[in-house]
Parts: C-alpha cells; structure tokens; sequence
C-alpha cells in the first residue's frame, strides 16, 4: 500500500526525489510557499557546482580541501548526509582533474587546488 501511495505522489508531482529522501515538488511548493525549502531540497545541477569552484580557485590562486568544503556545503541539498556531500564534492573535484580544469599541487591529506 505504502508503495502504491509514494508511486501516486510522484506521479501527480506533488513529491520527489527517491527513496527515503523524498521531498516536496515545485508546484506543491510554490502553492504553499515553500519555494526556499524546494530549492534548498532540490539543490543545483553539477554545472553550477563546477563553475563555482573554478571561479573560487581563479580568484584565490588556489583552494585547499577545507576551503571547497567551506563554499559548497551549504550549498549542496539538505538531505544529504555529511557522508554523502563529502562523496559529492570529492567526485566534483575528479571530474575537474579529469578535464584537466584544475589540478593537485599538495598531498593526498593536504590537497591545494590550483586552476591549469
């Protein structure tokens, strides 16, 4: 039965996200003003999290690991476990190895970021 509900409530777009982090969808959300709690839920695409860390880096020189948790963590969605923003940024972090954006000129346990 409990299935059956949640399928329903996603269906209609009254809820979303998945399992067991469900939150409110936009229209519910914009019909009873909780515009800032959606978006607060829903956080940004990965583009955005990209761009900010590359802008930050370009107007700092460099970054440590600390600082990037710093700028992002309370940007990232609420649901998320401390766990799972520290795996969110780290992969965010790879990705931009990874196209060659930026790179790691300290260690492993003292990373400090630096544009290429």
């Amino acid at each position: 039965m409990k299935r059956m509900c949640k399928r329903h409530l996603k269906s209609k777009k009254l809820i979303e996200g998945r399992k067991p982090n469900f939150y409110i969808g936009l229209k519910l959300a914009q019909n009873t003003g909780k515009k800032a709690e959606y978006t607060k839920n829903k956080g940004f695409d990965k583009q955005y999290y990209l761009d900010l860390i590359t802008e930050a880096i370009k107007q700092h020189a460099e970054m440590r690991r600390k600082e990037i948790d710093e700028l992002l963590w309370n940007k990232l969605p609420d649901w998320m476990t401390e766990k799972q923003k520290k795996t969110k940024v780290n992969h965010l972090l790879s990705e931009l190895r990874k196209t060659h954006r930026i790179k790691n000129t300290g260690s492993m346990k003292n990373s400090l970021w630096i544009l290429c």
